[in-house]
């Protein structure tokens, strides 16, 4: 019998990271690592806790954007140009990366 199972590419390209981010891409999305565990964060029971510790952490964790929909991405530049030190470039950069 053979396995059936579809294999997923779930590669994780790094974006940004700093002394107070860690931004991440996979699977098409972009979005931030927790502090606690380098973890994604998830919705439980009206917080947002990060995936591996489940401590509760900024509602920041549980963003994503998508990196093929280019009004999803325009949101994610404009955070990136307001909240950290890069530059225009740096964030097309961080695009082609993910893609």
């Amino acid at each position: 019998m053979t396995d059936s199972a579809t294999h997923h590419d779930s590669a994780i390209t790094e974006l940004y990271q700093d002394q107070s981010a860690h931004v991440v891409a996979s699977c098409g999305i972009a979005y931030y690592l927790t502090p606690c565990c380098d973890s994604s964060g998830k919705g439980s029971m009206g917080s947002i806790v990060c995936r591996s510790c489940y401590e509760e952490v900024d509602s920041l964790f549980a963003l994503g954007w998508s990196v093929a929909d280019d009004s999803d991405w325009a949101r994610f530049r404009s955070h990136m140009l307001a909240n950290y030190p890069v530059s225009a470039e740096t964030v097309d950069a961080m695009r082609a990366a993910a893609r």
